[in-house]
């Protein structure tokens, strides 16, 4: 059955404290009218301001809508994962960093950087067990990256080890990230997925998406594309976009960006009838 909406999950948060940094990017999305680019689509859009995140997606599926979770940040995986309640999930991470460190590795001490090894159940065991709907994932054969670049040897190492797939961005040549992407999902079945959307996955010659821009990404154009391409390929079960501090360069130049690659994937859910008008 096609979801009958969109519920926009909204939560600008940046560790724990509201409006700052990356938290604030929800914010300027809002303000820059994503809700009215997919009212325009003719698709029935509610919208909350929660913080907890895991109850509002399983409330959300359970109203048979589509959950668009506008997060600071990349951490919104782990309560997305657990609120949608789907054993044999998948997930494609448009990003350039993999968010895959353990205390035991992290070299800087940032904790957003080590969202799903606690959704893996590899650290923080005895917290993440109170998440509603918690039980550890694996990757290995399910989880495919689009945009990677900004990673230690270490980093890169453990994405291999996890037996994760990667269309690697990077400077040395330029990657056709929508034909890589489009041979990935043929060549693998991408059931129900979790899809998430870092902005920094976007090529640093758009400035300063947050704190950490890096070469070697992703055009606005390829973005686009992508979004497009991921609906009709899967199965999407929910889309995250977060990591966006529209104080850290052009703010309303991003979020525009993002407003834009979130309508295509909406137009395509229409398109495949995963979703259905109001």
């Amino acid at each position: 059955m096609p979801a009958n909406g969109i519920t926009v999950i909204f939560s600008p948060y940046h560790v724990g404290i509201r409006d700052h940094r990356v938290g604030n990017g929800p914010n300027r999305i809002r303000s820059l009218g994503i809700v009215r680019s997919l009212e325009n689509l003719g698709v029935n859009v509610n919208f909350e301001l929660l913080r907890r995140l895991s109850k509002a997606v399983t409330n959300a599926v359970a109203d048979n809508t589509f959950p668009l979770v506008l997060f600071g940040n990349c951490m919104a995986s782990v309560g997305i994962a657990c609120g949608l309640q789907t054993r044999d999930l998948n997930f494609i991470y448009f990003d350039a960093h993999d968010d895959l460190d353990s205390p035991d590795v992290n070299e800087n001490g940032y904790f957003d950087a080590m969202g799903l090894p606690m959704l893996r159940g590899e650290s923080c065991k005895t917290l993440t067990k109170t998440i509603l709907g918690y039980e550890p994932f694996t990757y290995d054969g399910n989880f495919l990256y689009c945009g990677l670049r900004d990673q230690s040897d270490v980093q890169r190492q453990r994405v291999i080890d996890a037996g994760m797939a990667s269309i690697w961005g990077g400077v040395d040549q330029k990657v056709d990230f929508a034909a890589e992407l489009k041979r990935h999902l043929d060549e693998k079945s991408f059931g129900p997925s979790l899809v998430h959307l870092d902005l920094d996955v976007l090529d640093e010659s758009y400035g300063k998406v947050n704190d950490y821009p890096s070469p070697g990404g992703m055009f606005e154009t390829e973005l686009i594309t992508c979004m497009g391409i991921v609906p009709k390929k899967s199965n999407p079960k929910s889309l995250t976009v977060c990591s966006f501090d529209p104080n850290a360069g052009d703010g309303d130049k991003i979020g525009q960006i993002a407003i834009r690659a979130i309508t295509r994937f909406v137009e395509s859910l229409l398109e495949t009838a995963a979703l259905s008008k109001a």
